[in-house]
């Protein structure tokens, strides 16, 4: 069995789930190798499956990573399936979830005009905003701005964009990060900011660690994945499955309560490299079992 780890020609830090998962399929007679998403030398009809693990330039080059996509699945199975990718890459289907009876966080969606987002960020009494692109990764271009810089802001973010507000939940304590593999919940991590910061990613000096899930979060989480299950569905052929591998960011939103921020099925970091080995053996066995079609 042949598994391509898809990944990036230049990732802005090591692909940890990667590193700790390669020796773990090698034991169950697995080989597995990082491949570049954008290789054109690669020859993917080699491998059994193709994990989409670090690819974290594709908002960089969203065209070619939506070619590439289909492309690959017509020569072999790609997880998660690429319609699924397709429906997560853009931050409209929070809007979706929302619809669905999922707390998410607040938001203003910035279509075209961007003078009524303003005005109605206005409205809602947001005078410390987040502003960033719909598909965008590791918050590349995300901006932090005051009330009166956000007409600015907003005309200059790419199309379409979300509005929200500034949680001072971030710097005080972070994300609370759910991991799912095969549907199942498997662990549960804290991300913290660096000192002076709100971002959690770890290129901008977050940090992580393991940590129990209380039940208003797991609630939260099963509510999510419930939400997602059409989706899942119709980018499985109507199959039952669930995702193979998936991760909802939960953040305290302007009232303390606890809502989603993000749901990552493209290239989630599943932080197997802070958490119990028995992850990381649960979810080899998920990708030979998925190798094996079983």
């Amino acid at each position: 069995m042949r598994l391509a780890i898809a990944t990036c020609e230049a990732p802005p830090v090591p692909d940890s789930d990667a590193e700790r998962l390669i020796p773990a399929l090698a034991e169950r007679g697995a080989e597995a190798e990082l491949v570049a998403w954008s290789d054109e030398a690669a020859d993917w009809s080699a491998y059994d499956l193709v994990w989409i693990s670090s690819t974290w330039d594709y908002h960089e080059r969203l065209a070619d990573f939506l070619a590439w996509l289909p492309r690959t699945a017509a020569v072999t199975p790609v997880q998660n399936p690429p319609a699924l990718i397709e429906w997560n890459i853009d931050k409209r289907y929070l809007r979706e979830l929302g619809g669905a009876g999922v707390p998410v966080i607040p938001t203003v969606w910035v279509e075209d005009e961007g003078g009524p987002a303003v005005r109605e960020a206005a409205q809602r009494g947001w005078s410390d905003v987040i502003v960033k692109p719909a598909v965008d990764l590791g918050a590349a271009r995300l901006e932090r701005v005051g009330g009166v810089e956000l007409r600015a802001a907003v005309e200059r973010v790419e199309r379409p964009a979300l509005v929200q507000p500034f949680l001072e939940s971030l710097a005080s304590e972070g994300e609370l990060s759910l991991v799912y593999l095969g549907g199942e919940l498997s662990h549960a991590v804290r991300k913290r900011p660096a000192e002076g910061d709100f971002r959690v990613q770890f290129q901008h000096g977050g940090r992580y660690e393991p940590t129990g899930a209380p039940a208003e979060a797991t609630a939260i989480g099963a509510r999510t994945m419930e939400a997602i299950g059409p989706r899942v569905a119709e980018a499985r052929g109507n199959s039952e499955r669930a995702p193979l591998y998936g991760r909802v960011d939960l953040v305290r939103g302007p009232g303390g309560e606890l809502c989603v921020i993000e749901v990552e099925l493209i290239e989630p970091a599943l932080f197997l490299d802070v958490v119990a080995e028995a992850a990381t053996a649960r979810f080899a066995e998920l990708l030979v079992m998925t190798m094996r079609g079983s």
